[in-house]
């Protein structure tokens, strides 16, 4: 399904990192409790370098949230992709799926893509096309 969003400003902790560098990456997701991010947040997937094999920025925080790094969700047309499990492996198991899918790979334009953890639970990814 795709929906279109609005420009975002997302302020958090940020990282340079790939997808073969898992350890910075759980180690970035460690030091959110101590940012007491409230309501809903998001993890900002930007300035890729190619496309998901390559290195790109990740950051991780909200709208509200008091921290000098930012990212920006890019208004416009993404695909949603509802977590079934709202878990770290429920989040991992639904980009293993986005990897392998060679038709939605085609629809990328990696300009921004997000995880949208809200409050009620849930967690949505939302990739540009």
């Amino acid at each position: 399904m795709t929906v279109q969003l609005t420009e975002k400003t997302i302020k958090g902790n940020k990282i340079r990192t790939n997808n073969h560098r898992l350890d910075e990456i759980i180690a970035l997701w460690n030091k959110v409790p101590a940012m007491h991010l409230v309501g809903d947040f998001y993890a900002v997937y930007s300035n890729y370098e190619s496309n998901f094999k390559g290195d790109y920025d990740l950051l991780v925080g909200s709208e509200q949230a008091c921290f000098p790094e930012t990212s920006i969700i890019q208004a416009g047309t993404y695909v949603e992709i509802p977590v079934e499990v709202a878990s770290p492996e429920g989040v991992g198991r639904a980009w293993q799926k986005i990897w392998e899918d060679e038709d939605l790979e085609k629809q990328r334009t990696y300009k921004s893509d997000a995880e949208h953890y809200k409050a009620d639970g849930t967690i949505v990814i939302y990739l540009s096309v």
